[in-house]
């Protein structure tokens, strides 16, 4: 009964040193503090939306081959993460009974650390990606920006402090896997549908909505690319703001486009939340949906609108 009671639950676990260590971070100051606020700005840094856009930056305005690269690497992570904590199960350091407070409102498995994962994929992703430009900066940012990310997830009492290693760890290794495997797979596709097929395991044992939203994103990815290359192929731009309109107009679209399936399924079907199996597989299917449509669809808009920028004499023609 107990161990039924524990798998139901989760494992709470933790090495001596690392309650001590949250419970002396989150003393530094506590609730509405400045450092309150900054590590949960800072957390941002590691989620969903500041990640999409990022990657959509470099995607649809300066490079769409390092975007797809850097998108992959990043969505690979968003993968794994959830696969390896349906398995291993460790409970928030909140549940710990210690004294943990709660800053963040997560939920979930602890181990490893998705949003340490999720940034380290990205930020050291564009590094290696842009290795050739040897670009200083984006060293920098590759170091500083995960760190700081995982010390934010601590202070929120969200992960234990190996969560957050395990989880940069993570990050960093599929970005060198990934990179390599780019280069001696003859056939990208191959990477795109072996991930596809390592992903199904989930669906047998994963309970967190992490998963089948990764799972979703892969897929409308996958579909997005190729569509993008068969039919959109789109071209990228060096003008500033045709760039900045471009992330704002697909980053509201990311976003709307998620509400308004959610909307409509929900009319037809209000209480579909509670069935368990239609919500997991509406979240990867709605997700899919709406990573295809700003990857591969969205971008169909760039040679009109360049039309219409030229007409009102807004660009030059050889921009």
């Amino acid at each position: 009964m107990l161990h039924l009671l524990s798998a139901a639950i989760g494992n709470t676990w933790s090495l001596p040193f690392e309650n001590n260590f949250i419970l002396w971070f989150q003393g530094l100051a506590g609730k509405g503090s400045f450092l309150y606020y900054l590590m949960n700005f800072i957390s941002m840094f590691g989620e969903e939306m500041i990640l999409v856009g990022f990657v959509g930056l470099i995607y649809w305005g300066f490079d769409k081959r390092r975007g797809e690269k850097i998108g992959f690497m990043m969505i690979t992570a968003t993968l794994f993460n959830p696969l390896i904590k349906g398995i291993v199960r460790r409970t928030r350091p909140f549940d710990s009974g210690v004294g943990i407070e709660n800053f963040r409102d997560v939920d979930g498995y602890s181990f490893p650390s998705g949003h340490s994962s999720g940034s380290a994929s990205t930020f050291v992703g564009t590094a290696v990606v842009y290795k050739d430009k040897k670009f200083k900066w984006l060293i920098a940012l590759a170091v500083v920006i995960p760190v700081l990310v995982a010390l934010s997830r601590t202070y929120l009492g969200a992960h234990y402090p190996t969560d957050v290693i395990c989880g940069l760890a993570l990050g960093v290794g599929l970005v060198f896997l990934v990179d390599f495997l780019y280069r001696v797979v003859p056939n990208k596709y191959f990477l795109y549908g072996g991930l596809l097929i390592i992903g199904i395991a989930g669906f047998f044992y994963c309970t967190e909505s992490d998963f089948f939203t990764g799972y979703g994103i892969l897929l409308g990815f996958v579909c997005g690319i190729l569509f993008e290359e068969k039919v959109t192929k789109f071209e990228n731009t060096k003008v500033w703001w045709r760039i900045i309109l471009r992330v704002l107009v697909g980053g509201g679209l990311f976003l709307g486009l998620n509400e308004v399936i959610k909307l409509i399924v929900g009319a037809i079907y209000p209480t579909y939340e509670d069935n368990i199996w239609f919500e997991r597989i509406f979240r990867t299917l709605r997700y899919a949906v709406v990573v295809f449509l700003v990857i591969g669809v969205y971008p169909l808009l760039f040679a009109q609108t360049e039309k219409m920028w030229k007409k009102l004499g807004w660009i030059k023609t050889s921009d």
